[in-house]
């Protein structure tokens, strides 16, 4: 009706000419915009008001408690911290796969709590996964770490033979990166080496004349050397001597001994070896391993750089033994945690794949090779670092490290005939099978 009214007036003012119409023009034109907005103002009045606002995601949360425990333990997950912008947590939905393969273990439910008991030992990636009313979805994951028995210090874990890459190209010493391959199995400390078992050889080395010792020192007696391996007066050291007998400071009997320095780690070896009815492998005139290949020795000995290095990282390449997640006061002893050695196997959380305990904290570690910073890139078969050097190198990290040093690809070195506070060391043994 409007469009028709315009439509005769417009038609009526032209027939009068063109001054009549020159006039009204600009009236015309604002009476024709009027309508036009009146109508564009009713189309859209009259439109279908039916446009939706896209769904927003949940966002998927849980907590485990605990986050690590041993065969027997009954995980607690809650997923009662995931959200959604429109919808209660109450309406959400979750499910959960327990081992990350990609096959839910639970329907969908509004239940947001669960318990899960596991049978193997490892690491375990559980994924929770939300969903809101519309359909829309969320997945989170987290690790848990199911450990076997406490361990035992002494036990020792079989490694297998294979290649890896050593260094990460982050850690300290660890740039460089390089394909290493390990021809033979070999046995590893599932532990540090403890207070109480270093003072039980101590003792039997004693007793044999295999060493001197004094209220402060103990002393090397074989092939000729005189060569210190253990301060006694350290601030770390919990192992004392007095007429003849050496004791360990109560409740220190299962922390790692310190304040033993290479060649005392060395000797140990030695010790163990000649207690258990075997020849040892080190010359203690040149402290040569095996006449200089560690790899076919058929006694106790101490790990190799590769050696170790894979072990700790076994078998995926991961950046910490237990796995990539970051370096924290719940899996290991590191800076800004005890502020001191805690007792052997304190730290389930931060197990390795093969079940080591404390291969990153606690105290850093001595390896057979001397070091050498920069590996270089070229592939190596059973490496054994230099023929000498300045210092030994150690793995692993301690109660003072922060985590350039402390990832397993971090290689350190110190001098071999100092004792520290913050230092110790696991046994290792090629496997006797391959004799």
């Amino acid at each position: 009706m409007l469009a028709t009214i315009l439509a005769e007036t417009l038609t009526r003012k032209l027939a009068k000419g063109t001054d009549s119409f020159a006039v009204l023009t600009p009236a015309l034109v604002a009476v024709v915009a009027l309508a036009a907005g009146l109508v564009v103002g009713l189309t859209l009045g009259c439109s279908d008001d039916k446009t939706e606002n896209p769904n927003l995601e949940p966002t998927a949360s849980f907590t485990v408690n605990p986050a690590s425990g041993p065969l027997e333990t009954v995980f607690e997950f809650d997923a009662l911290g995931s959200s959604d912008p429109e919808d209660s947590t109450a309406d959400l939905e979750v499910r959960w796969d327990w081992d990350n393969d990609g096959s839910w273990n639970s329907d969908w439910s509004p239940t947001k709590t669960a318990t899960h008991h596991y049978s193997t030992t490892g690491p375990k990636i559980v994924r929770l996964q939300v969903r809101d009313t519309a359909g829309a979805t969320d997945d989170t994951t987290r690790t848990v770490t199911v450990t076997g028995s406490q361990p035992v210090p002494g036990t020792m874990i079989l490694v297998p033979s294979g290649n890896f890459t050593q260094g990460d190209g982050v850690a300290y010493c660890g740039a460089d990166q390089r394909q290493v391959l390990l021809n033979r199995p070999f046995y590893l400390g599932q532990c540090e080496v403890t207070n109480q078992e270093y003072r039980d050889l101590l003792q039997w080395a004693y007793d044999q004349g295999h060493i001197t010792a004094t209220e402060t020192s103990v002393r090397d007696d074989l092939d000729g050397s005189s060569q210190l391996l253990v301060d006694l007066s350290s601030g770390f050291m919990n192992i004392a001597f007095s007429g003849g007998v050496f004791s360990v400071a109560s409740g220190y009997e299962q922390h790692p001994v310190t304040s033993v320095n290479w060649y005392g780690a060395a000797a140990y070896c030695d010790w163990l070896s000649m207690h258990e009815g075997l020849a040892r492998e080190y010359d203690h005139a040149t402290w040569l391993c095996n006449g200089g290949d560690p790899y076919s020795a058929y006694a106790y000995r101490l790990p190799t750089d590769a050696e170790w290095e894979y072990a700790a990282q076994y078998n995926d390449g991961r950046i910490f033994p237990w796995g990539n997640e970051a370096l924290d006061c719940t899996r290991s002893n590191s800076t800004g945690c005890a502020g001191h050695p805690d007792a052997v196997g304190s730290y389930p959380a931060g197990v390795s794949a093969l079940g080591f305990y404390d291969m990153t904290g606690n105290v850093w570690e001595w390896c057979n090779d001397w070091e050498v910073c920069d590996l270089g890139t070229e592939p190596a078969v059973d490496p054994v670092g230099p023929a000498s050097g300045d210092g030994r190198v150690v793995h692993g990290g301690s109660f003072t490290h922060v985590e350039q040093y402390s990832r397993r690809a971090g290689r350190i070195s110190y001098s071999p005939g100092s004792c520290y506070s913050y230092g110790g060391f696991r046994i290792a043994r090629s496997h006797p099978l391959e004799y």
